[in-house]
Protein backbone atom coordinates (compact mmCIF):
# COMPACT_ATOMS: atom_id res chain seq x y z
CA UNK A 1 0.00 0.00 0.00
CA UNK A 2 1.57 3.44 -1.00
CA UNK A 3 0.51 7.12 0.45
CA UNK A 4 1.36 9.32 -2.92
CA UNK A 5 1.38 12.74 -2.90
CA UNK A 6 0.60 14.69 -6.26
CA UNK A 7 0.55 18.08 -8.00
CA UNK A 8 -1.27 18.37 -10.89
CA UNK A 9 -1.77 21.18 -12.93
CA UNK A 10 -4.94 23.45 -12.47
CA UNK A 11 -6.42 23.14 -16.24
CA UNK A 12 -7.08 19.17 -14.79
CA UNK A 13 -9.99 21.16 -13.02
CA UNK A 14 -11.93 22.03 -16.40
CA UNK A 15 -12.13 17.95 -17.00
CA UNK A 16 -13.96 18.04 -13.46
CA UNK A 17 -16.43 20.24 -13.64
CA UNK A 18 -14.49 23.46 -10.91
CA UNK A 19 -12.62 25.41 -13.55
CA UNK A 20 -15.83 28.21 -13.67
CA UNK A 21 -16.08 27.70 -9.50
CA UNK A 22 -12.29 29.12 -8.90
CA UNK A 23 -13.39 32.63 -11.48
CA UNK A 24 -13.29 34.60 -7.95
CA UNK A 25 -10.98 32.27 -5.77
CA UNK A 26 -7.46 32.38 -4.95
CA UNK A 27 -7.41 28.71 -3.11
CA UNK A 28 -9.79 25.71 -1.70
CA UNK A 29 -7.75 23.98 1.11
CA UNK A 30 -10.17 20.79 2.24
CA UNK A 31 -9.10 20.49 5.99
CA UNK A 32 -10.99 17.08 6.87
CA UNK A 33 -13.88 15.60 4.76
CA UNK A 34 -16.22 13.90 7.26
CA UNK A 35 -17.95 12.18 4.48
CA UNK A 36 -17.49 12.00 0.96
CA UNK A 37 -18.21 9.52 -1.88
CA UNK A 38 -19.14 10.45 -5.81
CA UNK A 39 -22.34 12.52 -5.18
CA UNK A 40 -21.63 13.49 -1.80
CA UNK A 41 -19.23 15.69 0.49
CA UNK A 42 -19.10 16.90 3.88
CA UNK A 43 -16.55 18.95 4.57
CA UNK A 44 -14.29 21.17 7.09
CA UNK A 45 -12.61 24.14 4.10
CA UNK A 46 -10.49 26.86 3.88
CA UNK A 47 -11.22 28.95 1.31
CA UNK A 48 -9.74 32.18 0.46
CA UNK A 49 -11.50 34.79 -2.05
CA UNK A 50 -10.01 37.34 -4.22
CA UNK A 51 -9.95 40.78 -3.10
CA UNK A 52 -12.85 42.71 -2.78
CA UNK A 53 -14.62 40.82 -4.79
CA UNK A 54 -17.57 39.27 -2.44
CA UNK A 55 -20.22 41.54 -0.58
CA UNK A 56 -22.36 38.93 0.06
CA UNK A 57 -20.67 36.09 1.39
CA UNK A 58 -24.07 33.63 1.82
CA UNK A 59 -25.78 34.99 -1.09
CA UNK A 60 -22.02 33.92 -3.05
CA UNK A 61 -22.06 30.59 -1.21
CA UNK A 62 -25.64 29.17 -2.11
CA UNK A 63 -24.99 30.49 -5.79
CA UNK A 64 -21.34 29.04 -6.68
CA UNK A 65 -21.35 26.12 -3.88
CA UNK A 66 -25.01 25.18 -3.84
CA UNK A 67 -24.57 23.40 -0.23
CA UNK A 68 -26.78 21.46 1.45
CA UNK A 69 -26.15 23.35 4.55
CA UNK A 70 -23.48 25.92 5.23
CA UNK A 71 -21.71 26.94 8.55
CA UNK A 72 -19.28 29.81 9.15
CA UNK A 73 -16.96 29.35 11.49
CA UNK A 74 -14.60 32.28 10.76
CA UNK A 75 -13.68 35.34 8.95
CA UNK A 76 -10.78 36.91 8.26
CA UNK A 77 -10.77 39.51 5.37
CA UNK A 78 -10.59 37.23 1.94
CA UNK A 79 -10.63 33.94 4.06
CA UNK A 80 -12.81 31.71 5.35
CA UNK A 81 -13.12 28.80 7.61
CA UNK A 82 -16.40 26.74 6.92
CA UNK A 83 -18.32 23.25 7.29
CA UNK A 84 -20.11 22.65 3.94
CA UNK A 85 -22.35 19.80 3.49
CA UNK A 86 -22.69 19.28 -0.75
CA UNK A 87 -24.53 17.24 -2.90
CA UNK A 88 -23.44 16.99 -7.09
CA UNK A 89 -25.18 14.71 -9.31
CA UNK A 90 -22.62 14.57 -11.91
CA UNK A 91 -20.20 13.38 -9.25
CA UNK A 92 -17.36 15.22 -7.56
CA UNK A 93 -14.42 12.73 -8.75
CA UNK A 94 -16.37 11.41 -12.13
CA UNK A 95 -13.36 10.57 -13.59
CA UNK A 96 -12.12 7.76 -11.45
CA UNK A 97 -13.64 4.92 -10.68
CA UNK A 98 -14.77 3.27 -7.00
CA UNK A 99 -11.74 1.41 -5.61
CA UNK A 100 -9.06 0.58 -3.36
CA UNK A 101 -8.12 4.25 -2.94
CA UNK A 102 -8.85 7.25 -0.87
CA UNK A 103 -8.15 10.68 -0.35
CA UNK A 104 -5.91 12.21 2.83
CA UNK A 105 -6.31 15.35 3.96
CA UNK A 106 -5.43 18.50 3.89
CA UNK A 107 -5.57 18.79 -0.53
CA UNK A 108 -4.83 22.48 -1.85
CA UNK A 109 -6.49 23.29 -5.30
CA UNK A 110 -5.66 26.76 -6.73
CA UNK A 111 -6.62 27.51 -10.94
CA UNK A 112 -2.74 26.77 -10.95
CA UNK A 113 -1.96 23.64 -8.94
CA UNK A 114 -3.78 20.80 -7.38
CA UNK A 115 -1.99 19.10 -4.15
CA UNK A 116 -3.70 15.94 -3.88
CA UNK A 117 -2.51 12.81 -0.98
CA UNK A 118 -3.99 9.16 -1.80
CA UNK A 119 -3.44 6.34 -0.32
CA UNK A 120 -3.86 3.05 -2.65
CA UNK A 121 -3.10 -0.20 -2.63
CA UNK A 122 -0.50 -1.01 -4.84
CA UNK A 123 -2.11 -3.25 -7.44
CA UNK A 124 -4.38 0.04 -8.24
CA UNK A 125 -1.75 2.57 -8.27
CA UNK A 126 -0.90 2.70 -11.97
CA UNK A 127 -4.51 2.91 -13.04
CA UNK A 128 -5.04 5.76 -10.81
CA UNK A 129 -1.83 7.48 -13.16
CA UNK A 130 -3.16 5.87 -15.90
CA UNK A 131 -6.57 8.05 -15.48
CA UNK A 132 -4.72 11.20 -14.78
CA UNK A 133 -2.27 10.25 -17.69
CA UNK A 134 -5.27 10.54 -19.74
CA UNK A 135 -5.98 13.70 -19.12
CA UNK A 136 -2.72 15.84 -18.47
CA UNK A 137 0.69 14.20 -18.70
CA UNK A 138 2.44 17.10 -16.64
CA UNK A 139 1.39 15.95 -13.23
CA UNK A 140 4.84 15.32 -10.26
CA UNK A 141 5.11 13.04 -7.78
CA UNK A 142 6.64 14.88 -4.97
CA UNK A 143 6.27 12.66 -2.05
CA UNK A 144 5.62 8.61 -1.91
CA UNK A 145 5.47 6.36 1.13
CA UNK A 146 5.65 2.46 0.61
CA UNK A 147 3.85 1.73 4.14
CA UNK A 148 5.06 -2.18 3.51
CA UNK A 149 8.62 -0.93 3.96
CA UNK A 150 7.38 1.61 7.34
CA UNK A 151 9.63 -0.42 8.95
CA UNK A 152 12.94 1.08 7.49
CA UNK A 153 11.85 4.93 7.57
CA UNK A 154 11.42 7.13 10.90
CA UNK A 155 8.77 6.27 12.94
CA UNK A 156 7.62 9.57 12.72
CA UNK A 157 6.15 8.97 9.57
CA UNK A 158 3.39 7.35 11.90
CA UNK A 159 2.82 11.44 13.30
CA UNK A 160 1.13 11.87 9.84
CA UNK A 161 -1.32 10.69 7.43
CA UNK A 162 0.86 12.26 4.44
CA UNK A 163 4.00 11.08 3.17
CA UNK A 164 7.33 13.17 3.97
CA UNK A 165 9.13 14.68 0.59
CA UNK A 166 10.98 13.00 -1.80
CA UNK A 167 14.01 12.92 0.91
CA UNK A 168 16.87 10.06 0.89
CA UNK A 169 17.63 8.89 3.88
CA UNK A 170 20.50 10.62 4.06
CA UNK A 171 18.78 13.60 3.99
CA UNK A 172 16.55 12.72 6.10
CA UNK A 173 18.69 12.18 8.55
CA UNK A 174 20.70 14.90 8.98
CA UNK A 175 17.70 17.66 8.06
CA UNK A 176 15.58 15.40 11.61
CA UNK A 177 19.14 16.04 13.05
CA UNK A 178 19.39 19.85 12.16
CA UNK A 179 16.16 20.74 13.19
CA UNK A 180 15.95 19.10 16.45
CA UNK A 181 19.45 20.60 17.39
CA UNK A 182 18.16 24.03 16.19
CA UNK A 183 19.90 24.58 13.14
CA UNK A 184 17.15 26.61 11.73
CA UNK A 185 15.88 28.87 14.60
CA UNK A 186 16.88 32.45 15.09
CA UNK A 187 20.19 32.69 16.35
CA UNK A 188 20.94 28.91 15.22
CA UNK A 189 21.94 26.56 18.05
CA UNK A 190 24.07 24.71 16.41
CA UNK A 191 26.21 25.62 13.34
CA UNK A 192 26.59 23.25 10.15
CA UNK A 193 30.18 22.25 11.16
CA UNK A 194 29.19 20.77 14.40
CA UNK A 195 26.48 18.73 12.60
CA UNK A 196 29.41 17.76 10.46
CA UNK A 197 31.11 16.62 12.83
CA UNK A 198 28.26 14.34 14.16
CA UNK A 199 28.04 12.55 11.28
CA UNK A 200 31.68 13.32 9.81
CA UNK A 201 31.36 14.40 6.58
CA UNK A 202 32.69 18.14 5.62
CA UNK A 203 30.61 21.20 6.39
CA UNK A 204 29.65 21.63 3.05
CA UNK A 205 28.60 18.11 2.71
CA UNK A 206 26.16 19.12 5.17
CA UNK A 207 25.03 22.84 3.50
CA UNK A 208 24.35 20.84 0.63
CA UNK A 209 22.41 17.96 2.13
CA UNK A 210 20.48 20.89 4.11
CA UNK A 211 19.64 22.89 1.02
CA UNK A 212 18.19 20.37 -1.01
CA UNK A 213 16.26 18.76 1.96
CA UNK A 214 15.01 22.63 2.11
CA UNK A 215 14.34 23.06 -1.49
CA UNK A 216 12.20 19.99 -1.49
CA UNK A 217 10.33 20.56 1.57
CA UNK A 218 9.24 24.05 0.33
CA UNK A 219 7.83 22.21 -3.33
CA UNK A 220 6.23 19.51 -1.50
CA UNK A 221 4.39 22.19 0.36
CA UNK A 222 4.04 24.53 -2.01
CA UNK A 223 4.27 22.92 -5.91
CA UNK A 224 7.01 23.41 -8.50
CA UNK A 225 6.83 26.04 -10.70
CA UNK A 226 10.02 25.87 -12.72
Amino acid sequence: MKIIRLQIPGNFLEHVGFADLFQHLEFIEILNAFQYDQNHFFALQRIRFQPNLIKDLDKYIKKKFNPQSFQLLNQTRNEIICIMNQNKTSGFFPIVDSGPWAFLFPIHVSREVLLINIISQNEYVNKLFDVINSFTENYEIIGMTDLDKINAIDQTIWRSSIPFPNFTMRQQEVSSYAAKQGFFKTPKKISAAQIATHFEISESAVNRLLKTAKNLAMEYFFGSFL
